[in-house]
């Protein structure tokens, strides 16, 4: 005698599958944020690496740019002793161009926070060659971005063993021995580095003046 048909033996219940359906969909969202951590991740490492890059260069292009330092300029009696340091910019001479094809000559460099078009913070420089500054001291030839996605920085200048938050060379008689660099990328941990100052005339690098440490 043959069975009756049951439609329930031949296939699942609906209770059945919206628990298949919502196991499916649980684990689609578990593996989804799996892989979306893991890409956050990697963006985080490509991040951090192209800021130490950046770092590099610019502390590199910092580093060589004050080792060059002038004392000041012969031509303007109120810059024979040129160095205004304050925490957030920095106004020197220095024998170091931004572009290498540049002649050489003195260069008025203004280092600053600041913040790029899309509103992040970056550091920058901004420079004009000393005869062009002798005419305008606010003007800029050239401006160039050091470092991008800058959260804080803070400079401090230091000589005969203490530290000062601001630095007037003609008041003090000359530039500082050294310029601290405080410097956070946006979200990471601030780093600091020092650079010596090798005092220079203006007529170009020479050995660094007694009582001033290398």
């Amino acid at each position: 005698m043959k069975g009756k048909f049951n439609p329930a033996s031949s296939g699942f219940t609906l209770l059945e599958l919206m628990l298949a359906l919502s196991l499916v969909t649980l684990l689609s969202l578990v593996a989804f944020s799996s892989l979306n951590l893991s890409l956050k991740a990697v963006r985080r490492g490509q991040d951090a690496a192209a800021n130490l890059q950046e770092l590099r260069v610019g502390q590199s292009f910092l580093e060589r740019s004050l080792s060059s330092a002038a004392l000041g300029i012969k031509e303007v009696k109120e810059a024979n002793k040129y160095f205004f340091g304050e925490p957030q910019q920095i106004r020197f001479f220095t024998f170091l161009p931004l572009e290498a094809h540049n002649p050489g000559g003195i260069y008025h460099w203004r280092v600053l926070v600041g913040r790029d078009e899309a509103g992040q913070g970056v550091l920058a420089v901004e420079q004009t060659r000393n005869i062009n500054w002798i005419r305008d001291r606010e003007g800029v030839e050239l401006r160039q971005i050091l470092l991008k996605n800058v959260g804080s920085v803070r400079f401090l200048y230091g000589a005969g063993g203490k530290e000062y938050d601001n630095w007037d060379a003609t008041k003090n008689g000359g530039l500082p021995e050294w310029v601290k660099i405080q410097l956070a990328f946006g979200g990471q941990n601030p780093q600091e580095w020092l650079i010596p100052i090798h005092v220079s005339d203006t007529t170009g690098p020479q050995q660094q003046m007694p009582g001033r440490r290398g």
